[in-house]
């Protein structure tokens, strides 16, 4: 065996615990590294897959009295027709516990539904449905709790009918967990069984209808295909009912990868621990040999031999935790990705690799240990023989003055302890440097929760505002007549019309929200300018957040573009506090509903009694009658389905506090993502303050024998390293609190201005957290090497060079 690595081996050997914690360190850097860019592709496939893109979708629909399959060859010769899908829909409410007992549903059917063009949906567990059964999205089960084998209730216009669940799906575009709208698959043989309406006009009934959804080659000529189709389905005697052109889907993406950028700059902080660590690691490992250095040059070794023999070592170290770091690291990104989007619950991609994980683990195993360790090693190797062999190497300075802590007159608690606080003077670099290790750990704790706690409290704040419990949404209804129909309900303080889309800035997307110049359920606040006025017809605030990224003021003209590529522009009158909660969001705007509901294609004669949606205030606020009022709502407009009635096309009922939840529930897997890289972080401090305690209490080998020898027991050894490990966590805390708050700071104002705009929430427990986190770690890291360390001989320890 070649003598170089008879002497690697031996250094890996003989220092066990120091060679587990080198491998622990570098383990933890490339297994962070791996698992976050694993879990990053798989999270960004399926968020990609689940928010859908303007390849997946159609860009023009078609409603028509009946599908003739002999048609469908001629839409396809239609010039700038990329693709067509014929498919029917039943649109009824599925019945859940929660309330107010039932969610809208869409179900959806193909001619081959094995092979649809628009959308490719696809099955991920189950079986595709025959008659009487369903298979519905993996998000439905966010609505109501649900699994293979059970049954659903739905609406008919022969009412309540079951079907069979078998099996679960994945579409683009689609996301009940995200839009609280539920849908699903079914043979057309058992679509065509269901009792409902046929026609387009009845909103909150089981309505089944036929569609022909179109992919065009250009958005340019769309105005001119629609047409075209219309004419060809006319001349086959197929009546279109009606005609809609789906908004193009706006990926959020970049946010998306902004997410992982911050993620991997946190990460850039457990390497840059575990390459202190090695380095600290390498410094005593030379230190301690400077005599064998000394004897090897003696000998007739080279300077470039004996850094060969240490190198080896180091290549030792990457190569016991680059691979398994890899190998764990792909498994647990995945696992990690698949936990994160079942918690929203988004349906997971199936697992591919990376194709760059592997290398860039590869490169970080090998790279980090090799630049850590060399500088210790070059200078270490420079060494000249009778320095070598003069002290070790060691030069120790006589007559030096008490150090500061044995000079203060403070009243020591004990011996032991101020054993332990004086050996914080020994060493101060590498304490110094364990100092900045624990303090590092302590704010990425704080920095973390912070973030976190901010983005809760953001969006959980959007409805903040409201003084409304219930929103209600509504399809062709009359404003009046919906009005009428739940004044009249037990419990119903008042009621408003409001609104809400989105629009395309020059900027990015924002929110549009709409409200009645006199609104009493929306307390607004405003930031400058005025409130809206009754009169206004292209007037509109924007949220401060949207303000300070555009540089817009009082006074400015915006454009915005809209639905079926809709543009208007408007005079800014002023500012207001208003959160948004959605990834890829940038701000929000507030103008009059009846403005709104214009800008959606509403027509003009019809946007005074128009309602989209209403604000319900109830007289109890407490949950039960809330739940029991939104029950009742739902029964009425179960029940005008159920008798063939027109209602007040009531579509669904939410409770605006369910609304704020889900939407915090779609950053779950966020928060998840940073606490994980925080644990990481905190494990490489518990090894960085493990292994600089473990060689303090080898350096201190002959004075713990001593002690022992005067009749110390276990617990007072154990005792003077705790001390140690203590103080040097309290210091950690001081530091950590001083620099936490404008480095928590920073790290929210990067992720507003990246990914969504959130204002800083600090949470006065987020103090209390970190200095628990440090004084756990600071336990840990000094109980176990003291508990090994009070069980050994005494001989062997007073005979300890």
């Amino acid at each position: 065996m070649n003598i170089y690595l008879k002497k690697s081996l031996a250094d890996l050997w003989e220092r066990k615990r120091r060679t587990l914690l080198v491998v622990c360190a570098l383990f933890i850097a490339v297994f962070g590294l791996t698992c976050i860019n694993t879990s990053e592709d798989a999270l960004f496939s399926a968020f990609a897959f689940s928010v859908g893109n303007q390849a997946d979708q159609a860009d023009i629909l078609l409603a028509v009295d009946t599908l003739k399959p002999a048609v469908q060859p001629n839409l396809m010769t239609i010039s700038n027709t990329r693709a067509v899908q014929y498919e029917t829909t039943l649109e009824t409410l599925w019945h859940v516990a929660r309330a107010p007992g039932f969610a809208p549903l869409k179900i959806i059917s193909y001619p081959d539904l094995h092979h649809p063009a628009l959308p490719p949906f696809e099955l991920i567990a189950g079986r595709y449905p025959r008659a009487g059964e369903i298979v519905l999205e993996f998000g439905d089960q966010a609505l109501q709790p649900i699994t293979i084998g059970d049954k659903v209730t739905i609406d008919t216009l022969k009412g309540p009918a079951s079907l069979r669940v078998v099996g679960f799906t994945r579409t683009p575009g689609i996301n009940p967990a995200i839009s609280d709208k539920a849908q699903g698959y079914m043979s057309n043989e058992g679509i065509l069984q269901i009792a409902a309406f046929t026609t387009p006009d009845h909103p909150n009934q089981p309505t089944r209808l036929n569609f022909i959804a179109v992919k065009v080659e250009s958005l340019q000529a769309l105005d001119a295909t629609a047409q075209e189709l219309q004419h060809v389905l006319q001349a086959h005697q197929v009546q279109v009912q009606l005609m809609a052109f789906p908004a193009t889907a706006t990926l959020p993406l970049q946010q998306f990868a902004n997410i992982f950028s911050l993620l991997r700059l946190l990460l850039l902080l457990t390497v840059a621990l575990s390459a202190l660590l090695i380095f600290m690691t390498i410094t005593t490992l030379i230190t301690e040999q400077t005599a064998l250095i000394g004897t090897m040059k003696a000998l007739g070794g080279t300077h470039g031999q004996v850094m060969r023999s240490y190198l080896l070592t180091i290549g030792l170290y990457s190569l016991l935790a680059t691979m398994p770091g890899t190998l764990l690291g792909l498994l647990c990104g995945f696992q990690l990705a698949t936990m994160i989007a079942a918690s929203i619950p988004m349906a997971p991609s199936p697992w591919t690799l990376p194709p760059e994980s592997i290398p860039l683990a590869l490169a970080l195993g090998c790279g980090l240990p090799l630049l850590a360790s060399l500088p210790p090693i070059w200078n270490g190797c420079r060494i000249t023989v009778r320095q070598a062999l003069s002290s070790y190497g060691i030069h120790a300075p006589t007559g030096r003055k008490p150090g500061l802590l044995a000079r203060l007159p403070l009243p020591w608690p004990s011996q032991v302890a101020a054993f332990g606080l004086r050996n914080l003077s020994r060493r101060r670099w590498r304490v110094l440097l364990l100092l900045c290790v624990l303090s590092s750990t302590g704010i990425s704790f704080f920095v973390v929760q912070t973030l976190n706690s901010s983005i809760n409290t953001s969006v959980g704040s959007v409805y903040s505002q409201f003084d409304a419990q219930l929103e209600i949404d509504l399809e062709n209804a009359s404003y009046r007549q919906a009005h009428t129909q739940l004044s009249t309900l037990p419990g119903v303080k008042h009621i408003e019309r409001y609104g809400t889309s989105g629009a395309s800035t020059h900027w990015g997307r924002i929110v549009l929200w709409g409200f009645d110049p006199g609104t009493r359920l929306y307390h607004y606040h405003l930031t400058s300018g005025r409130w809206l006025h009754n009169d206004d017809t292209n007037a509109l605030l924007l949220s401060d957040d949207f303000a300070a990224r555009s540089g817009l003021h009082v006074g400015d003209r915006l454009t915005l573009t809209g639905q079926n590529h809709a543009s208007a522009t408007w005079t800014i009158i002023g500012t207001v506090q208003q959160p948004v909660d959605g990834l890829g969001q940038i701000g929000a705007a507030v103008l009059p509903v009846n403005a709104l509901y214009r800008f959606m294609g509403l027509p003009d004669a019809a946007v005074p009694d128009a309602a989209m949606r209403l604000l319900l205030q109830t007289q109890n606020n407490s949950l039960d009658a809330i739940n029991q009022l939104a029950t009742r709502i739902g029964e009425e407009a179960r029940a005008s389905s159920s008798e063939g009635k027109k209602g007040s096309g009531i579509t669904s009922v939410f409770l605006l506090r369910d609304e704020s939840v889900r939407h915090q529930r779609g950053w779950f897997g966020v928060y998840g993502l940073f606490y994980s890289i925080a644990l990481l972080i905190g494990l490489a401090g518990l090894l960085s303050l493990a292994n600089e305690l473990g060689t303090s209490i080898l350096e201190r080998q002959r004075e713990i024998g001593i002690l022992r020898a005067l009749g110390g027991r276990a617990r007072h050894i154990i005792l003077i390293f705790w001390v140690q490990g203590l103080t040097l966590g309290l210091l950690a805390w001081c530091v950590g609190v001083l620099l936490g708050v404008p480095l928590a700071a920073a790290f929210v104002s990067l992720f507003s201005s990246t990914i969504l705009p959130v204002s800083l929430n600090i949470d006065p427990l987020s103090f209390i957290i970190m200095l628990g986190a440090i004084l756990l770690l600071a336990t840990l890291a000094s109980t176990v090497p003291a508990q090994r360390a009070s069980t050994q001989r005494i001989a062997p320890m007073l005979h300890y060079e």
